[in-house]
């Protein structure tokens, strides 16, 4: 008897150990095309959302495109920089295959480097800043916080 309810203590503890949850981490990163309101004129634009954006001073009116270009789960490792002078953080993302082909076929189109685009963490609009030469293998986003680099960090060794 003495055996089997040491059994059954040990499938016990095995249980509780095994019911205990570790929250996994958790970020939404979105790259979307985006066009200052002002110059958002035709049917291409029909359907983007309006976002008010500042950084500092007075807020600036973009349209963004409804779906987004990259995602999070569109990055395959990311690097991150230390705090830049204004305390935010560079990631620089190395991109999965298929965002590979779909950042090349946007940047064939030359308008679309000099186009803003706006990067949401969260919740949060980043930054609307155009890429300005083609996107290979990387892309360089620019204004994370320091808790969303760890954040980010933590998610990708997770996956």
């Amino acid at each position: 008897m003495k055996i089997f309810g040491g059994i059954f203590l040990s499938l016990l503890a095995l249980c509780a150990a095994c019911s205990e949850k570790t929250e996994k981490a958790s970020i939404s990163i979105q790259l979307f095309e985006a066009q200052l309101a002002a110059d958002a004129k035709g049917d291409y634009y029909a359907g983007w959302d309006t976002v008010s954006f500042a950084l500092s001073g007075a807020p600036i009116v973009y349209v963004v495109a409804s779906a987004p270009l990259l995602t999070e789960w569109n990055m395959a490792a990311v690097k991150t920089s230390q705090p830049q002078q204004d305390d935010t953080h560079l990631v620089t993302a190395r991109l999965n295959a298929y965002a590979e082909r779909k950042m090349r076929s946007f940047c064939d189109v030359e308008t679309n480097l000099k186009r803003p685009l706006g990067l949401k963490v969260g919740e949060r609009w980043v930054s609307f800043l155009p890429l300005l030469s083609p996107v290979s293998d990387r892309i360089t986003l620019r204004g994370f916080t320091g808790a969303e680099v760890d954040l980010l960090q933590r998610y990708m060794d997770e996956r």
